[in-house]
């Protein structure tokens, strides 16, 4: 391998966004001053596996996503955590939230809204009251970005969309290995009173209420598509409380599916 620094620092980046940390913690530093690798044969063995294959990058994401390490979760087993701390043996994967495209087009799935088409113009940014100033585009995109993938979104340097902003999608005046990951009150606050969130949760409500059914059987409809498994007999119970006089309310059931978009459960990946 000619160049082997670059295969190295180009696996290393997509090992972070799979598995939540790098094989060098330091994405954006491979110097001297950055962190040194935790695993470095299994890095040297995957970057000249890649270089070798023509750069397939296709190729690497899947023998990650197929790996035994990638399909372990955030908990840990026995004495591990005693013994590796830091994890340097990557016996669990560190949990993670979500990025913000990745909870916007969750939202927009469970929905049914999702537009799962490939390619095409990417959609303007939705302009808010607070988008102003010199060089403001002339027209605004609508607030559920046409239902297309988050990857579909135009970005403007100086006209961000307050979503992704909230979710600490970086600012693009430079490259970016890896992303901040902060944990502050506009989260939650966007999460209640974001109108996509408010509108998608609407439109989750419609579609919950459009097949007869019990309350039991729409909440694990809800809970399936949302969470990835049925609710608890408590969750259950709570929701058929807080919907017995009108179980088919439309305006209640949109609360209810606003609540579960607020559940750390949908936005965190353990």
């Amino acid at each position: 391998m000619e160049t082997p620094q670059v295969p190295r620092v180009f696996v290393n980046r997509v090992w972070h966004h799979l598995h939540g940390a790098g094989l060098v913690p330091s994405v954006d530093n491979f110097g001297m001053l950055g962190d040194m690798p935790t695993q470095q044969p299994l890095l040297d063995a995957l970057s000249a596996e890649f270089a070798a294959t023509g750069w397939d990058m296709k190729g690497l994401i899947r023998k990650l996503a197929l790996s035994r390490t990638y399909r372990l979760d955030s908990r840990t087993e026995g004495n591990a955590l005693a013994l590796d701390a830091l994890n340097s043996a990557w016996h669990h994967i560190p949990a993670k939230r979500l990025e913000g495209e990745a909870i916007r087009d969750a939202m927009l799935c469970v929905s049914g809204s999702l537009d799962a088409a490939m390619f095409g113009p990417s959609i303007p940014v939705h302009l808010t009251a607070f988008h102003d100033g010199r060089g403001k585009p002339g027209v605004s995109g609508p607030l559920n970005g046409a239902n297309r993938r988050s990857l579909y979104l135009a970005v403007r340097r100086n006209f961000m969309n307050p979503w992704m902003l909230a979710f600490d999608t970086p600012t693009p005046f430079s490259t970016v290995g890896r992303r901040q990951v902060s944990n502050v009150p506009a989260i939650s606050l966007t999460l209640l009173n974001d109108p996509f969130v408010q509108e998608q949760a609407t439109l989750t409500a419609k579609k919950l209420l459009a097949t007869p059914g019990t309350t039991e059987a729409r909440l694990k409809r809800l809970d399936l598509a949302a969470l990835g498994r049925t609710p608890t007999a408590a969750e259950i119970a709570t929701v058929a409380e807080y919907l017995a006089a009108t179980p088919d309310d439309a305006t209640k059931w949109a609360d209810v599916v606003h609540s579960v978009f607020n559940l750390k459960e949908f936005i965190d990946l353990r």
